[in-house]
């Protein structure tokens, strides 16, 4: 028999102190960016006082009040409203749960965004299921013991433009878990390439954004393709996590991975160069593995290979070699 999903009334209040830098606002301005993980907008701030949700030091909040150094902000989440994401976005995601874990996997589709603005990202979409989704999925995404965090969320990123697993914390104490985990790179991201060109085993080091960064990878087959020519499929360990950082540290070495719109060989435009089309981008995050830590055990998640590579004969048969399914 499924289990009740959880009430609001179980969360434990979220709560934060004003600091000399919020002094003399209206709580409503003060409320802003104080507690992000459950209110990330103004208009979310506004809908919590609005419903009532808001204590000021014990006493029911109001917009209008000034709040003052040391005042004590708590926010008791209570029917919290959980927009639908829109027709675009996806109705049902795949999710890895990994048994008495407070970590989930789930699997992000290419073109859709793991957060922003608005409500159609993975984000959004995620506590969406949570909330509306079927006895299974509400289940799947129910925390083993509830904390201040009304809804799952995605703890890291992937461009709008990959696919591939994200790791979602169901509590707060996951969510910092699994947090520390991904900066101090004890999360191993292994991702499926396709790049333009003859490329050899290795990587880059190249800082991106004036930040450091490194890539590895290792070739797993190399073949024709249309409009390249030729192309060469690669397993990608990227341990930092730049922005587009697989996508740049191959284009800048004259590689750009097959259907890249954005990233180009050094001194060819991105908006003119041949691009083999229909497929989307040739990048996906295949594989997850993260430590023990206070969200559960260690847990991995290995995706079977999407369609589009299993399409492209030789990168079939390569990834069939490599023991991939």
């Amino acid at each position: 028999m499924d289990r009740e999903p959880t009430s609001a009334e179980e969360f434990v209040t979220a709560s934060a102190t004003i600091g000399a830098d919020r002094v003399g606002l209206r709580l409503q301005e003060a409320l802003v960016g104080l507690l992000p993980d459950w209110l990330p907008s103004r208009k979310s701030c506004r809908k919590a006082l609005d419903r009532g949700d808001i204590r000021c030091n014990g006493q029911p909040a109001g917009t209008a009040q000034f709040v003052k150094e040391g005042d004590r902000i708590e926010y008791i989440p209570r029917n919290v409203e959980v927009p639908d994401p829109g027709p675009r976005a996806p109705r049902h995601l795949r999710v890895l749960r990994p048994t008495g874990s407070d970590a989930a996997f789930v699997w992000k589709p290419a073109g859709l965004p793991t957060n922003g603005p608005g409500h159609f990202h993975l984000a959004g979409v995620i506590a969406h299921q949570a909330k509306h989704g079927t006895p299974e999925e509400r289940l799947t995404l129910q925390p083993t013991q509830a904390d201040g965090m009304p809804f799952p969320r995605p703890v890291h990123r992937l461009d709008r433009a990959t696919a591939g697993w994200v790791c979602l914390a169901l509590t707060l104490r996951a969510a910092q878990s699994l947090g520390h985990a991904f900066a101090e790179r004890q999360v191993r991201k292994r991702y499926l390439a396709l790049a333009v060109g003859k490329v050899e085993d290795g990587g880059s080091d190249a800082p991106l954004d004036g930040k450091s960064a490194h890539t590895t990878w290792r070739v797993l087959g190399q073949g024709a393709l249309p409009v390249h020519g030729e192309a060469t499929l690669l397993e990608v360990w990227p341990t930092t996590g730049r922005t587009h950082q697989i996508r740049r540290h191959l284009a800048d070495l004259g590689h750009p991975l097959v259907g890249e719109d954005v990233h180009a060989a050094p001194d060819v435009d991105p908006k003119t160069a041949p691009r083999y089309t229909g497929h989307g981008l040739f990048l996906c995050a295949i594989g997850l593995t993260v430590p023990q830590g206070d969200h559960g055990n260690a847990c991995d998640a290995l995706a079977p290979v999407p369609r589009k590579y299993k399409r492209i004969r030789w990168a079939a048969e390569a990834l069939t070699q490599h023991g991939y399914a």
